[in-house]
This record gives structure tokens, C-alpha cells and sequence, in this order.
């Protein structure tokens, strides 16, 4: 059996490699899982004002599916409801990685794509779904203010 914190911490770092290699900027984990009262998320880029407050989730199964149309209790509403409180103590827009074994990569934002065409809204959750990379590429985010 696969160490739920193992797999956290590895998906963070995963995340955090593709994020370095696409912006070029030295990404980093969050100390103590963003426990600490002054610094939230999973990742930040240190000595700069972070644009975004970033979450990572790795689970086994998709939770972005038709419950999040239907049921209070999603996983994925869970993690979405996580991030954007998250964001909001850190004075950031929330932005969401997950993944599901033997998935692509999708973000969660709520900012609404000028460039990549394959994408969706939940309304309800005022978020835009997209494959991570492709946003990357094509949407070109402005992580930091520095």
C-alpha cells in the first residue's frame, strides 16, 4: 500500500519540476504542507509576491466527474473549496494541479482561458478545467509580481 503523504509529497514534486522547466522560475515546496500560519499551498516561488496560492493532489481514481454536478460531498468540490480558502488567507488566486493515476495533469483556475480551446467551466464552482500543460504553454500565467 502506497503512503498517502508519499504520494502527496511526490506529486508536489512532480508538479513543482514541470512548473520550473515551463517558467523558469525555482519553484519550491511549502514547508510543513502549508501549515505554517504565514505561507499556504503546496508550492511557491521564495522572495517574490506569488501570484497564486497552489494546491497539488494525487489520488488514485477521478473525483472530477459527474458528482461535482451533483453531490456536495465531491472529493474534487473538497479540494477546489480547499484551495481557494487557501488563496484567499494568502492574498492570492487560487489554482489547483490534480491528477489521477495514469492521467495527464489538469489545473483548476478561475481564470478564464484566452488561448486554449479545450477546456470547462463549472459554473457553480467558478472554475475553468484544463489539461496542465497545454494551459501552461498557451496561457503563458504570470506566477509572480518580481
Amino acid at each position: 500500500m502506497i503512503d498517502s503523504r508519499a504520494k502527496g509529497a511526490a506529486g508536489e514534486r512532480q508538479v513543482r519540476d514541470i512548473l520550473r522547466k515551463y517558467t523558469e522560475l525555482e519553484w519550491q515546496r511549502v514547508p510543513h504542507s502549508g501549515a505554517l500560519s504565514f505561507m499556504k499551498g503546496d508550492l511557491f516561488v521564495p522572495n517574490t509576491h506569488n501570484n497564486y496560492c497552489v494546491e497539488v493532489k494525487f489520488y488514485k481514481h477521478s473525483h472530477f466527474n459527474d458528482k461535482v454536478l451533483t453531490n456536495s460531498t465531491n472529493q474534487f468540490i473538497s479540494w477546489w473549496e480547499q484551495t481557494t480558502k487557501q488563496a484567499k488567507l494568502a492574498g492570492a488566486k487560487p489554482l489547483l494541479f490534480f491528477k489521477y493515476n495514469r492521467s495527464k495533469l489538469f489545473v483548476a483556475t478561475r481564470d478564464k482561458p484566452e488561448w486554449v480551446k479545450e477546456y470547462m467551466h463549472v459554473n457553480h464552482l467558478d472554475c475553468y478545467v484544463m489539461e496542465m500543460i497545454n494551459w501552461l504553454v498557451h496561457e503563458k500565467p504570470s506566477f509572480t509580481n518580481g
